[in-house]
């Protein structure tokens, strides 16, 4: 039996990272999208919801806790994987903050990809046997 593959967007400001994270994801068979802030992911998000969001906490125009805080309001069962760069104390704090808004799982960067499509696919297995549950 194949496993089920996630639709993932990928809210990250930086360019080559976001690109990494999506090239990486479609090699694992997922589907993955990108915006550059929170402002596209949101709009990304209203217009096609995704199964995952990862999001970056450092953004211009919008952060990622107002990110999440605002698709936790809209979309309340969304699933949200935080990330930061690991470093200043402000950055670390970041990452608890994350959690209290709603994020599932937090990753500081840099972090193995491994680790990253390894909890992803914990959290889509997750996923689909919440939805089973339900219909049931």
């Amino acid at each position: 039996m194949r496993e089920r593959r996630a639709r993932v967007l990928v809210i990250e400001d930086d360019a080559d990272t976001r690109d990494f994270l999506c090239t990486l994801l479609a090699t694992e068979g997922h589907e993955a999208v990108g915006a550059e802030d929170g402002e596209e992911g949101i709009a990304r998000y209203r217009r096609e919801p995704c199964d995952i969001v990862v999001v970056d906490m450092f953004m211009p125009r919008k952060d990622g806790l107002t990110t999440i805080r605002e698709l936790r309001a809209e979309f309340p069962d969304a699933v949200i994987v935080a990330m930061s760069a690991d470093g200043r104390a402000e950055e670390q704090n970041m990452l608890t903050r994350a959690r209290m808004a709603g994020a599932i799982l937090t990753f500081h960067k840099p972090f193995e990809p491994w680790a990253l499509l390894r909890a992803l696919e914990g959290l889509v297995a997750g996923r689909a046997a919440l939805i089973t549950s339900r219909a049931s």
